[in-house]
């Protein structure tokens, strides 16, 4: 009698699980159709969700990638979700992305020279491919902001005022057009 009681709840439990998987499936098949996930990614097994990662080579960089998916052929593939008001992805975007792809990669995983940016506008989601920053790339970026940050290099001129918002040079900036600096400097 006991035998088949244990029986009867080992069968329960397998149906059970069974059902959680099968309802899981169905909520990521949901997920995939409502995101227009490219099918690369819908294949993919997602391995980090908002991970953080550091190294100290080529320089000391860090970063919160926010997803990473490996697919079958083992290839690692950035994902960084974005709001916005367009569809649109920003050079800054990319750096930021090529960082995590150099980092990854300086800790031994095989990623892809390309990223998605799932960007998130009123009008829906859209994942938008582009090509990454090489290694080479990122450092002479990084040099170049720790150039500015230290007051080591000039800023180039801006072509808009939204470029120098948060810019820490704005007090070393004899070029930038829209500064206070500028302005004082023609009243005199």
């Amino acid at each position: 009698m006991a035998e088949t009681f244990y029986i009867v709840l080992v069968i329960l439990l397998i149906l059970s699980l069974y059902g959680i998987d099968a309802h899981r499936r169905e909520k990521r098949r949901r997920f995939i159709l409502k995101e227009k996930m490219p099918r690369e990614l819908s294949e993919a097994r997602l391995i980090h969700s908002e991970h953080y990662i550091r190294t100290l080579l080529p320089r000391k960089m860090h970063g919160t990638l926010d997803q990473l998916y490996r697919l079958a052929s083992g290839l690692h593939v950035l994902v960084d979700s974005k709001t916005r008001d367009k569809h649109q992805v920003y050079k800054k975007d990319i750096v930021q992305i090529s960082i995590y792809k150099v980092i990854l990669s300086r800790n031994g995983m095989n990623v892809a020279d390309y990223a998605y940016f799932r960007v998130v506008t009123p009008a829906g989601v859209e994942y938008i491919k582009q090509n990454l920053l090489t290694e080479e790339e990122v450092i002479k970026e990084y040099d170049r902001t720790e150039a500015l940050i230290d007051g080591k290099a000039t800023p180039s001129n801006a072509k808009h005022k939204s470029m120098c918002i948060r810019c820490p040079q704005q007090i070393n900036c004899d070029d930038w057009q829209f500064s206070s600096r500028q302005i004082s400097k023609e009243t005199q």
